[in-house]
């Protein structure tokens, strides 16, 4: 395992006025909404519950919503993603021609749409039980409404297969990347990023009785318990690879910030918009899934209240872990320390 980031450093009470203004990003809140003008409008495959939307193909198999309010989380985490990775869409080596390229769990799309972009040459499919992609897309991009825990239906002998934030949610994932090891061509990739969702410090200002812990407490038990799925699923990933036969896995673990804490410009761009995706999904945990799993209405507003206080609190420097995982199916004629990536590494 490789540590992505040592210990972040906070910044102190009298630098927190000055540093709100220097920490800026190309990232506009205002794309989230405007960025296409055109999403698939198939109303019929979406059902309104609890004042938010959510698919209805495999209903219920994923409780998350697929709104407006949604699509920002998605988006935030996306830029995120490509502010950890200095605006890279991802680390494999996959050179610089692909021909086929699979996003597992595309969600809006963003990742497919710009990979279609960055590699012309390449056709991209983009995979996921809501219809919720854009129109407006790249020639060689497509996307699927399907579900990826079911028996493979897409294309086979893919270049590259990438999922992100899909595992915690999935009741399976061996069985998932054994198909993605079938459906690989030989010296083809995958690259799963996954978060941990245990929040912690460096320097114990995350008390047992922080609400953003007990948020990511009740979310993994909910989650775990009532839906079935592998929250805690990060850290075996790379494991999982080497044991179903992938060759030069490597996993990076990064240290989040949540929150604009951090004293370096670049992990306060980073901390900003992991609050933001945090607060999005309290609030879209508070729907469906907790309360079916029977949360009062009461105790899901003071839940969001609380996560919303201690999210903004600069004195409170929480992090979550964000792991990168790659591996490569074996090419047919070569010894892995032959490849561009490394050798295997235990983790």
């Amino acid at each position: 395992m490789e540590q992505g980031a040592g210990v972040i450093e906070p910044l102190a009470e009298g630098e927190w006025q000055s540093g709100e203004d220097t920490a800026t990003s190309d990232y506009d809140p205002s794309i989230a909404e405007s960025r296409y003008g055109s999403l698939t409008s198939s109303v019929n495959d979406h059902v309104w519950e609890y004042g938010r939307r959510y698919h209805t193909f495999r209903e219920g198999r994923y409780p998350i919503p697929n709104d407006d309010l949604e699509y920002n989380r998605e988006y935030m985490r996306h830029a995120m993603l490509k502010e950890i990775l200095e605006g890279k869409l991802f680390i494999a080596p996959i050179g610089t021609r692909p021909q086929k390229i699979a996003d597992l769990g595309t969600g809006f799309g963003d990742w497919a749409i710009e990979m279609g972009e960055t590699y012309p040459s390449a056709k991209v499919v983009g995979v996921d039980l809501s219809p919720i992609q854009p129109v407006w897309i790249p020639p060689n991009v497509e996307f699927v409404v399907d579900d990826i825990e079911d028996e493979w239906v897409q294309d086979s002998d893919f270049d590259f297969i990438h999922l992100r934030w899909v595992s915690i949610t999935l009741k399976d994932n061996e069985t998932l990347f054994r198909r993605i090891f079938e459906n690989l061509k030989p010296g083809g990739w995958v690259e799963s990023v996954e978060v941990k969702p245990r929040v912690f410090s460096d320097d114990d200002t995350v008390k047992p009785d922080h609400a953003l812990l007990r948020f990511y407490d009740l979310t993994r038990e909910v989650l775990s318990t009532r839906y079935g799925f592998q929250v805690e699923i990060a850290h075996r990933i790379s494991e999982l690879m080497q044991r179903i036969g992938f060759i030069n896995v490597r996993e990076i673990v990064m240290k989040v910030p949540v929150g604009e804490w951090p004293r370096d410009q670049h992990q306060r761009i980073i901390g900003r918009l992991m609050k933001e995706v945090s607060m999005d999904l309290c609030v879209a945990m508070s729907a469906r899934p907790f309360i079916e799993n029977g949360m009062e209405e009461k105790e899901r507003e003071e839940l969001q209240s609380s996560v919303k206080a201690v999210l903004n609190d600069r004195r409170v420097h929480a992090q979550l872990p964000v792991y990168f995982i790659v591996g490569q199916k074996p090419p047919l004629s070569a010894h892995p320390s032959t490849t561009s990536f490394g050798s295997s590494q235990q983790t």
